[in-house]
């Protein structure tokens, strides 16, 4: 999440110019990073500014996020050739999940493009495609040179 909120701080002006529909899809990904907080709080929301009950509340919420979140996990396990069971059966590992990345996301958000450019942070300072800690193949290293 560090790099990819590098990248937008360092290419959103160039990309918003030269490939402007890549600059939405890149807005809107921020735009998702950004109100993931408020959705995951929309029961207690609920529940605090409605007379509704807390177990409606919840159900409500809980009802909308699966249909939000059932559709794409269908088709990537009709995709993939995946036993559908075993696929609906960990969507309680979905939502584990978006709460790790949340919090990554969240911390790349707020030192890459707030702390970096107030110059209270340093952020990302070396840039490696891949991953660091995996040592590159012979085949790799052969069509390298």
């Amino acid at each position: 999440m560090a790099g990819f909120c590098q990248n937008v701080r360092l290419h959103l002006g160039r990309l918003i110019l030269h490939k402007p529909l890549l600059a939405v899809w890149v807005v809107l990904a921020l735009l998702e990073i950004l109100t993931a907080p408020l959705w995951w709080a929309t029961p207690f929301l609920l529940v605090a500014t409605t007379d509704q009950p807390p177990a409606l509340a919840f159900a409500w919420w809980a009802g909308a996020e699966l249909l939000l979140t059932t559709p794409p996990l269908l088709y990537a396990a009709r995709r993939r050739k995946l036993p559908l069971a075993t696929v609906l059966l960990n969507i309680p590992c979905v939502y584990a999940t978006k709460a790790v990345n949340l919090v990554y996301a969240w911390k790349a958000l707020i030192v890459e493009l707030l702390l970096v450019p107030l110059h209270l942070a340093r952020g990302l300072t070396v840039y490696e495609k891949g991953r660091a800690d995996s040592r590159p193949t012979r085949a790799a290293l052969a069509g390298a040179g």
